[in-house]
């Protein structure tokens, strides 16, 4: 502003887009400050008696219907009256979180049902919400007024076909708002409930006529825990022999009677789920197989030791076949001379001589 222009007053506005025009601060050079509405508005910078150059106003406990335009207008002399307008927009930072939902011990039928939520609340504008998962999930998305005016509160529920495979899985709800300088992550672990799912194990095939202490397991996953077992045959109830504990079948003596389909069926808050093995007596026992080497790799060992002793014969042989030449091997004069016993030739006889 020009040093020779003398600013009278200083005079700040404001406008809603659905209201008119209102002022809400005024200041006189000589008076001070003005405000319709004391207890929130102060001139930061202006002081009465002083000359007035710096009109900032500041506005504490900001809420979402101070949001408007805001115009600052300047009464000056000689000039007349000088005003600028800005934007007041105002942002509220949500508060996050996200959780399980607990699924109910019903029956589940094929539906999809809720399986976990994440909540944005008091967020100015309304937050966006999206899932992070590989599941085949669909998230369905509400929004109701937060707990302060104008602020906003985001609800996505997160919808599975509950199954065991999804039991224990992980997704990622993501939050995202202006106020925010990156999104938020915020991961859940799924906690599902599921019918049992059942399979039973200890037979190896090899059950024989007169095997004593034969067992079959009935194994489980089920959420929430079983309630219930109930073992029998294709054929309708147990054989003689047959005792069930809980999750064993004992087989006290194996016999004819043996020869069937057992089946294993279990029960959980939510519904049942059952397994079937068929078994198969044999007459005999079926041979093992030897804990010790194959016989392919014994047939090798005893081919490798032939041939081991093959080639040391033949070593030997030649060795032998080479110490014999080198004995009659003739000296360096073309004589050879052979080695006679003393005890068989006399004082007077000549020494054989040969030549060749």
């Amino acid at each position: 502003m020009e040093d020779k222009v003398t600013v009278t007053q200083v005079t700040w506005t404001r406008q809603k887009p659905t209201e008119a025009i209102r002022s809400v601060a005024v200041f006189h050079p000589t008076q001070g400050p003005s405000f319709p509405e004391p207890g929130r508005l102060e001139f930061v910078a202006a002081k009465p008696g002083e000359e007035l150059r710096d009109a900032s106003l500041a506005l504490r406990g900001l809420g979402a219907e101070d949001e408007a335009n805001y115009t600052c207008q300047f009464a000056t002399f000689p000039q007349g009256d000088r005003s600028a307008r800005t934007w007041l927009r105002v942002l509220a930072k949500p508060q996050n979180k996200a959780e399980t939902q607990e699924v109910p011990l019903s029956p589940l039928g094929p539906e999809p049902v809720p399986v976990a939520s994440c909540v944005s609340t008091g967020g100015r504008p309304p937050a966006h919400i999206s899932w992070s998962s590989h599941l085949d999930g669909k998230a369905n998305k509400s929004q109701v007024p937060g707990p302060l005016p104008g602020t906003f509160t985001v609800i996505s529920l997160l919808t599975l076909t509950p199954s065991s495979q999804m039991d224990g899985k992980n997704v990622t709800c993501r939050v995202e708002h202006e106020s925010l300088e990156e999104p938020v992550l915020l991961p859940v672990t799924l906690s599902m409930p599921y019918s049992p799912e059942v399979s039973i194990s200890g037979y190896d095939d090899n059950w024989y006529l007169g095997l004593h202490g034969a067992t079959l397991h009935c194994d489980v996953r089920s959420k929430p825990e079983p309630t219930g077992y109930n073992w029998s045959t294709s054929t309708g109830p147990l054989p003689p022999s047959a005792v069930a504990q809980d999750t064993q079948l004992l087989i006290h003596t194996v016999d004819e009677s043996i020869n069937t389909t057992f089946i294993c069926l279990v029960t959980n808050a939510l519904g049942t789920g059952q397994a079937e093995l068929t078994v198969l007596v044999r007459g005999l026992p079926r041979e093992q197989p030897h804990s010790g080497l194959s016989s392919w790799k014994i047939i090798l060992l005893t081919l490798g030791i032939l041939v081991g002793l093959a080639l040391s014969l033949f070593v030997y042989l030649r060795l032998r076949r080479s110490l014999c030449h080198k004995r009659r091997s003739p000296s360096a004069n073309g004589v050879s001379y052979s080695t006679v016993d003393s005890k068989d030739s006399s004082p007077q006889d000549p020494p054989t001589e040969s030549t060749r």
